[in-house]
């Protein structure tokens, strides 16, 4: 409840100011009523306020503030504002609901028309390619390109989409080319290859060892010698 004698009230100066209320004034019980409405409703707003952060291919973070009727739309606009994105409707946000399902967000809607969990307070979406297409020659922008490249690169690493080991051990060594480019020396891209998420756990478990996998990477790596960073992500 607000008092009634406004004048006498502690309020922030930034509602304050956002209200119009200027302390020597005094208040009609008209203009009291209006400016408790205002108040209230502003109250309510600041309390349905809560941060975002997305989680890009690149595993960049961005972050920004939820409002009620921020639009999904506009929010995904935000995002492809950093990769200056042309072709936007290709891609789309999603979010981990309490039982850990993909849920994909209608760009028409307000987020919070969606059952987000509440905790933790900062809301994590994602990111990513939501409709794909046969072949990237229908692609017209270079970045766009880039990101169907980063989302196939996570996709197959985490399982979501599956191939058999050789094909996976055939696309490792084409991230190494893209990623570092020619080979140079045994130990220098085991190591370079460690540090890239890109065998996934289906082909390590079907193989005797960590060091056959790495010699099968390798194998394909040493093949690819001359190819430029561009031509290994559209391969």
């Amino acid at each position: 409840m607000y008092p009634r004698d406004l004048e006498s009230f502690d309020l922030p100066p930034i509602l304050e100011h956002r209200a119009g209320i200027r302390r020597h004034h005094s208040f009609s019980e008209g203009q009291r009523q209006h400016i408790n409405a205002y108040l209230s409703k502003l109250a309510s707003e600041m309390a349905d306020v809560r941060r975002i952060k997305v989680i890009t291919l690149d595993d960049r973070t961005l972050e920004f503030q939820l409002h009620s009727k921020l639009l999904t739309k506009d929010l995904l606009d935000l995002v492809a504002s950093h990769y200056m994105l042309k072709e936007k409707g290709y891609f789309g946000l999603s979010f981990r609901d309490n039982n850990s399902n993909l849920i994909w967000f209608d760009p028409e809607r307000k987020v919070t028309d969606y059952s987000i969990p509440k905790k933790p307070e900062t809301v994590t979406l994602y990111f990513g390619v939501r409709c794909y297409i046969e072949s990237i020659t229908h692609l017209q922008d270079s970045g766009t390109i880039e990101l169907f490249y980063l989302q196939a690169k996570v996709s197959i690493y985490k399982g979501d989409i599956e191939v058999d080991s050789e094909t996976a051990f055939e696309l490792a060594a084409y991230i190494l080319q893209e990623a570092h480019g020619d080979f140079t020396t045994d130990i220098k891209a085991q190591t370079q290859l460690k540090k890239l998420p890109v065998l996934p756990t289906k082909a390590l478990q079907e193989h005797p060892s960590l060091s056959y996998c790495e010699k099968r990477v390798l194998f394909y790596y040493r093949r690819l010698e001359g190819l430029s960073r561009g031509q290994a992500i559209v391969w």
